[in-house]
């Protein structure tokens, strides 16, 4: 290290003796840390919601939804699955029935719910509910029951769960009402068993989504061997519009009433509101550590007015005016490497508390849920890491140039 860096760590040490300096100073720390924790914090709330919004819609969800115009069924769909399963990109196909109704709990609570009705085997291979199990098994099978008719399997969302009063092992009624019912009918009650119970922490899924298997749906809809459509699974869902539109000349030539649609096309301006709000959030969030520079001016020129004399006496014995102003360039970036320092660990301590702990909670009904997601990233941290010291840096060429360019003499002769 040269002389630079010493005189510069003096310089740093000596401000502890000069109260309005040294004021100055914690203030341009703290103003660069707080600036830095913010975007740290920011960033990794829009990473935990992103990705929230990835396990969630895209696990649970397929990537290609294979329909007719107007909800109309698909009948003697499976030459349709193995044309569509045949496709190298995709890994899964499951035919299911979509439909809706409202569930009635032991106390006579019911509630609103999405009917899936879906092949379990299919299932795994196209969706991530096995993952989010957390009760219980995925077995929508019929069930043996002791002196009482038998009855379909049914899994059902933890706050969905809640709300029943119900948990693995108790019967639960499901009512879904066909299009064509007429009003004056009434559907009839379906006894099913909860058989298992999954938390995917997606307030939407876990209240209002049921899974029964086709079987039964069909049975409950009269539909025979009538589907709403078929689910698809691909290797990369990042490419579901290429695979959708390939597909779609495919089914046009034998199926031309069958038409693919991607999630993309469904989901995909959400992922883009977050991507640009994450990085405008990261601009704005940016003059935090702006103002905080002001600071760092404002010490460096201090500096400079009150060590005339002694830069007058260090450029008198040969230093340059380069290595003048690579003094007072350092003091500038130690005191911002200490505020980028402290925002890291600040940032990093409170996303960690949030992540173990969660003691901001959010109201899953406004929020879809239940609380704040957080998922740190290296890059983030590097990328505001660097951002801030540049910053800093480009803050002290101003006192550092007017350093540089002091007349020995002048500064000698008058101090």
């Amino acid at each position: 290290m040269g002389y630079e860096g010493v005189i510069a760590r003096r310089h740093l040490r000596s401000m502890r003796r000069r109260k309005r300096v040294a004021f100055t100073a914690a203030v341009a720390v703290i103003g660069v840390g707080l600036g830095v924790a913010t975007l740290v914090i920011v960033l990794s709330v829009m990473n935990g919601y992103s990705g929230m919004i990835w396990d969630r819609q895209v696990g649970m969800n397929p990537h290609i939804t294979v329909r007719r115009p107007y909800s109309q069924r698909i009948g003697a769909y499976e030459p349709v699955l193995k044309l569509l399963a045949a496709h190298p990109e995709v890994t899964g196909v499951s035919p299911f029935v979509k439909s809706e109704g409202f569930v009635l709990g032991h106390s006579g609570v019911k509630s609103g719910v999405v009917v899936r009705g879906v092949d379990p085997e299919s299932l795994r291979r196209t969706s991530d509910i096995g993952d989010h199990l957390t009760h219980g098994k995925m077995d929508l099978s019929l069930l043996e029951a002791d002196g009482r008719r038998r009855a379909y399997g049914m899994v059902i969302g933890r706050s969905l769960a809640d709300k029943l009063g119900v948990g693995v092992g108790d019967d639960i009624r499901l009512v879904v009402a066909p299009k064509e019912l007429l009003m004056t009918q009434m559907p009839p009650f379906r006894r099913y068993v909860v058989t298992g119970i999954f938390d995917t922490g997606y307030y939407e899924f876990d209240s209002g989504l049921v899974f029964v298997s086709l079987l039964a749906a069909q049975r409950d809809l009269g539909w025979q061997n009538l589907v709403t459509g078929l689910y698809l699974r691909l290797k990369d869902p990042f490419e579901a519009d290429r695979v959708s539109l390939e597909l779609r000349e495919v089914l046009s030539q034998t199926y031309p009433r069958l038409f693919p649609t991607s999630w993309m096309y469904l989901h995909g301006n959400l992922y883009a509101w977050i991507w640009l709000q994450k990085w405008a959030s990261f601009v704005v969030l940016s003059l935090i550590v702006v103002v905080a520079g002001f600071n760092i001016i404002s010490i460096l020129t201090m500096n400079v007015t009150e060590r005339r004399r002694e830069i007058g006496i260090l450029m008198s014995m040969g230093a340059t005016p380069r290595s003048i102003g690579k003094i007072f360039t350092q003091e500038g970036l130690i005191i911002g490497a200490c505020g980028v320092c402290l925002g890291d660990v600040l940032g990093f301590t409170l996303c960690w508390i949030q992540q173990r702990y969660e003691p901001i909670q959010l109201s899953g009904e406004v929020y879809f849920i239940d609380a704040l997601p957080v998922a740190m990233s290296a890059f983030d941290f590097v990328l505001i890491s660097i951002c801030a010291v540049v910053l800093c840096y480009l803050f002290t060429l101003l006192p550092a140039r007017n350093a540089a360019l002091l007349n020995p003499v002048d500064a000698i002769r008058y101090e």
